[in-house]
């Protein structure tokens, strides 16, 4: 394949999808002028699935300011999910060229059965494997949710280019040995590829 790239391997929130709890939090944070220090703390707890659903909802209740009932505060958190349909179908495209795709998230498995899968159907054709933290007790940027994802789809590090927004998670990946693509924006992204000498358009 393309400078011995034969995977592409995607984070999910802040790339194919915008940023979901992370997402309200900021919008919130600016409305009511909260400031939480344990946000990452309690986050972190989600993506390892020590904290549920619901566990958030009940996290973000407490704000002050924050005047939802349950049902209103899931609903408001859900208005956040938006699929980037551009990088859908670069995806797409990439998979019909015949390289892999895998969807490596630190999330609750919770919410793609819930939400994500019933939103877009066409979401998990979009991969040949997703991986999700919580299911696995793993998180990025430890070392071991590479390695793990590594084995699992029998892949070599170096022939595997993990695409992410968090400059740590990238950096996470470089260290086991893939290559790394720091997300931004999908014109980036478009032009990366292109300079790999991948052309999506023939």
């Amino acid at each position: 394949m393309y400078k011995k790239i034969n995977t592409f391997i995607f984070d999910c929130f802040g790339v194919i999808l915008d940023p979901l709890v992370m997402g309200w939090y900021k919008e919130n944070r600016l409305k009511y002028g909260f400031v939480d220090d344990n946000i990452s703390s309690f986050l972190k707890e989600v993506d390892l699935g020590n904290a549920s659903e619901d566990d958030i909802v009940d996290y973000f209740m407490k704000y002050d300011g924050v005047n939802l009932t349950k049902e209103e505060m899931r609903e408001d958190i859900d208005s956040h999910l938006k699929l980037d349909n551009n990088l859908a179908n670069i995806i797409k495209k990439l998979k019909e060229k015949g390289f892999k795709t895998v969807l490596l998230s630190n999330a609750n498995a919770s919410v793609f059965e819930r939400k994500i899968y019933k939103t877009y159907p066409e979401f998990k054709n979009l991969f040949d494997d997703i991986i999700i933290s919580s299911n696995i007790k793993m998180i990025k940027p430890n070392p071991d949710i590479y390695l793990y994802a590594l084995e699992k789809i029998n892949l070599k590090a170096k022939e595997s280019l993990f695409i992410d927004d968090s400059q740590k998670n990238v950096d996470g990946a470089l260290n086991v040995g893939m290559q790394g693509f720091l997300y931004t924006d999908v014109d980036s992204f478009a032009e990366y590829i292109s300079s790999l000498g991948i052309n999506l358009n023939d």
